[in-house]
């Protein structure tokens, strides 16, 4: 997902060679997710790390797969809630861009069904909510480490979940444009996920009266977005 704006940012550290970057909207994480639960420090540090963790391998799964198209990646960004693998070209085909473009969602599936794994594989409800658990041994006496596989596991299914979705920046939204760019002109194909995206957005807004503020706000500016694409659908083929 990709909310990139000219914000400040700092270089913590290199994987392969990759910047890794934070840019200061990081700090409304912990600002959102603070009184959200009940929690202890300890869990409220797992909270936020685990939302670190998911946004960057979301965005290394990205990465890898853009370097084996031979798509170099100048730098990894994470922000307050969203991520972003700068490409320094655009990748070879379509069908490159689509597996590009599905590798991060397709990463927090993957750290999804490892953590369901962990804790049992327990059913999950129409709203994502978990069912009974039964841990692995080394959880089920580690209540930190229980906390933060719960949650590694319940961002990542979001995570998941939210980036298939058809809107623009989403992954979704550029990937369902490339598949349907196949049998429709460039612009209609964009003006198809756009009028989809404000849905989402407002739909997402909607519910996140009811669920998160993080939600709501994300859900207005993904309305915003794919409603300013509809305006002028010619400026949006970058998205």
């Amino acid at each position: 997902m990709n909310f990139v704006a000219d914000t400040p940012r700092l270089e913590i550290f290199r994987v392969a060679g990759i910047p890794v970057k934070v840019d200061i909207t990081f700090a409304l994480v912990p600002l959102f997710l603070f009184g959200t639960f009940e929690q202890s420090p300890l869990v409220f540090a797992v909270l936020v790390v685990a939302v670190f963790l998911s946004v960057l391998l979301h965005e290394l799964g990205h990465a890898t797969f853009a370097r084996l198209f031979a798509v170099p990646v100048g730098e990894i960004l994470v922000g307050g809630f969203y991520g972003y693998a700068r490409m320094l070209r655009s990748p070879p085909s379509k069908l490159a861009n689509i597996i590009i473009l599905l590798a991060g969602p397709l990463t927090n599936g993957l750290i999804f069904l490892l953590c369901w794994n962990a804790l049992g594989q327990p059913d999950i409800g129409p709203t994502g909510r978990f069912g009974p658990i039964a841990p692995a041994p080394w959880l089920a006496d580690s209540p930190w480490k229980l906390q933060a596989v719960w949650t590694l596991a319940g961002i990542n299914l979001a995570m998941l979940v939210f980036n298939l979705l058809p809107a623009f920046p989403l992954d979704g939204g550029r990937i369902y444009r490339d598949v349907l760019s196949a049998i429709l002109p460039q612009a209609g194909a964009v003006r198809v996920i756009a009028l989809l995206g404000v849905l989402v957005g407002v739909w997402s807004a909607f519910m996140g009266l009811r669920i998160s503020l993080v939600m709501l706000l994300i859900g207005a500016q993904i309305a915003i977005i794919n409603w300013s694409i509809l305006k002028a659908p010619g400026n949006a083929k970058n998205n």
